[in-house]
């Protein structure tokens, strides 16, 4: 009777347990491991660092059957900021923001051109269309446009059947957070400036003077003669 059979069989059982339950420990895959190995993204690793975004991100994809798509600006986007737009949010803004950036579904990039407008994302918990953002695609590109800002979808990060991560160029402001300007007011009209006198006017007065030079040069002549 051959007994390796019976060696080998509990070995190779052994072996596939072993590696299931190595893949099941591991969980879901780190967002803040693949944006510190892709390098440029400090300013998005802090944002989900001050707002606990990180690990919110890491449950939903334990939780969530539909899987996350990651629109991540890199810092050179944080640059073009305004001055001190970021320090004037509140802890509750900061967390939409980042919010604002995560699609509540894995989306391949064809699959971006498949998707209804406005993208619900993970900061429009209510649906309520607070955090619009919409999907345009020609000429071989991918945009994303929140009203405020309009950036392009660019380079693959990551991707697995769970979890996309893209770069893109611009940080994704929802109009909710920043309001565009108003519009300027209008300008009251300048009153208007009495009309020069005109050419007919000033005909006018040479007439009425020359009447009175002709009434008053009668009137010295009469009384000359005698007859006043």
């Amino acid at each position: 009777m051959n007994m390796n059979g019976f060696v080998v069989f509990p070995l190779v059982i052994f072996l596939i347990v072993t590696k299931t339950l190595a893949q099941t420990s591991a969980g879901p895959p780190s967002l803040t491991k693949i944006l510190q190995d892709a390098g440029d993204f400090s300013n998005f690793l802090r944002l989900l660092k001050v707002t606990h975004m990180a690990s919110q991100i890491s449950t939903e994809l334990q939780n969530s059957g539909d899987g996350l798509t990651i629109l991540v600006p890199p810092d050179s986007a944080f640059s073009s900021l305004k001055s001190g737009a970021l320090n004037s949010l509140g802890d509750k803004q900061l967390v939409q923001l980042i919010q604002f950036h995560v699609i509540p579904q894995f989306l391949t990039k064809p699959l971006f051109g498949t998707v209804s407008n406005p993208l619900r994302t993970m900061a429009d918990g209510n649906n309520d269309g607070a955090f619009p953002l919409n999907i345009t695609t020609g000429n071989n590109e991918l945009k994303v446009s929140t009203g405020i800002v309009e950036a392009t979808v660019g380079e693959s990060l990551y991707a697995d059947n769970q979890l996309a991560v893209y770069r893109v160029d611009h940080v994704l402001l929802p109009p909710s957070i920043f309001p565009p300007p108003s519009a300027p007011a209008p300008e009251k009209p300048e009153k208007k400036q009495p009309a020069p006198l005109t050419t007919t006017s000033s005909a006018l007065k040479k007439m009425v003077d020359s009447q009175v030079w002709l009434t008053t040069g009668l009137a010295a002549m009469l009384l000359h003669l005698g007859f006043l």
